[in-house]
């Protein structure tokens, strides 16, 4: 969520591009995250993986022909190294509780 965050940031000085980058957003949600059924295409149905690689393929396209690639990229990759150093850093030891402890709460 927080790399979202970060490229919907760097966006934010490239206003058409980040018109083009939601636009694909809504397809990636319609074509293939919100889809129970496959989909149909001409009474045709169309494989999940076709429409990983062509949604795939436009989002590459999009964000070259909108000239941000490298501003993503970057956006894309610091979002990954603030989450992976809050992965390394974060100290998970006091999550979980015994069963006895857990009975005690009650």
């Amino acid at each position: 969520m927080f790399a979202l965050l970060v490229l919907f940031v760097s966006l934010l000085w490239h206003p058409i591009s980040m018109i083009v980058f939601l636009i694909v957003f809504v397809g990636w949600i319609f074509f293939y995250f919100s889809r129970a059924e496959p989909l149909v295409v001409f009474n045709r149905t169309v494989d999940d993986r076709a429409v990983l690689i062509a949604l795939g393929v436009v989002t590459i396209v999009a964000l070259v022909l909108t000239r941000v690639w490298l501003n993503v990229l970057v956006s894309v990759l610091t979002g990954g190294l603030i989450v992976g150093l809050h992965a390394t850093f974060r100290v998970s030891n006091d999550l979980f509780l015994d069963e006895e402890e857990a009975a005690d709460v009650l």
